[in-house]
């Protein structure tokens, strides 16, 4: 197979950051997609991208060779990096990943690349301006999707609409996020229905409520969040029914809501969020500070 064509970078960025930027990818027996190149495609343009510090591989709990391949991936790539974890369900996987990120920032996507790597480009101007969480959207945009998946996906947001106040953004199920490191771990800190180490689901499961959860909290913390178009195509897959995981997704909102009626949310200030954590690296030079006041590209 042909090597992937070089990633169209952001030229005021790359060569200036440093390495700033953890990319996490949740896998949960993600063998085909492994031997299809996707995860190599991602570690080429990490390789080529000189802001990205790591790219850590979260496996949960595979059952099929996906941890092997990983592995002898990892071991030919330096920027690669495998972190074996008991099975828990996507949320945990990704929890996992963002505890254990060691760049300023953290980029978590999934491993069949719906929404490509090369998207971050897109999302690169908006770590200049210092926003806490830059979500990914699809908008209405949702190329190859059955026609069925997207009636789903409308009454999702409308249901979520309902339940949930999440501000300006709309597609909150979009598995293409950057946050700041240090607002991602104290979010991750506060979660109350998808704690850090509890098993959500069993089997291949997308846990649409985590993203929800993810949310909500950090604009109780006070972060600033920006939503940001990104390309998305539909990648079909059998692992995941999505009726199933309809019911599953409205669960997690109710319990969301309940939570937050118990109180279990109150008392959440954003404090000391920006101070980097000691494992993180050094990210923006004095000349990237100087332009984080211009507006995005």
């Amino acid at each position: 197979m042909a090597d992937p064509a070089p990633p169209c970078y952001d030229a005021p960025v790359n060569d200036e950051r440093g390495r700033s930027v953890s990319i996490v990818i949740p896998c949960y027996n993600e063998e085909t997609n492994l031997r299809a190149e996707c995860l190599a495609q991602v570690v080429t343009y990490a390789e080529r991208s000189d802001d990205v510090f790591e790219v850590l591989v979260v496996d949960d709990g595979s059952a099929d060779g996906s941890r092997e391949l990983i592995a002898s991936l990892a071991a030919r790539r330096s920027k690669l990096r495998l972190l074996a974890e008991p099975h828990r369900g996507k949320a945990g996987a990704v929890i996992a990943g963002i505890l254990a990120a060691r760049a300023p920032y953290v980029l978590f996507t999934d491993m069949d690349q719906a929404t490509p790597i090369e998207e971050l480009d897109k999302l690169r101007p908006y770590l200049r301006r210092e926003y806490d969480v830059i979500v990914g959207s699809r908008s209405r945009h949702r190329a190859g999707a059955p026609v069925v998946r997207r009636l789903m996906a409308t009454g999702f947001i409308l249901l979520r609409g309902v339940i949930l106040d999440l501000g300006p953004v709309t597609d909150t199920q979009c598995g293409f996020k950057v946050l700041r490191t240090a607002v991602a771990q104290a979010v991750c800190d506060r979660l109350r229905v998808f704690r850090p180490g509890v098993q959500q689901a069993t089997g291949a499961a997308v846990t649409a409520g985590f993203d929800a959860e993810l949310l909500f909290v950090a604009r109780r913390l006070g972060a600033r969040i920006v939503e940001v178009p990104v390309t998305w195509h539909y990648v079909g897959t059998r692992r995941v029914h999505p009726l199933r995981e309809s019911w599953r997704g409205l669960v997690g909102l109710l319990a969301i809501r309940a939570a937050a009626r118990r109180g279990e949310y109150d008392g959440q200030v954003l404090a000391a969020l920006h101070t980097p954590a000691p494992n993180q690296t050094e990210a923006v030079t004095r000349s990237e500070k100087a332009r984080a006041s211009a507006p995005p590209a």
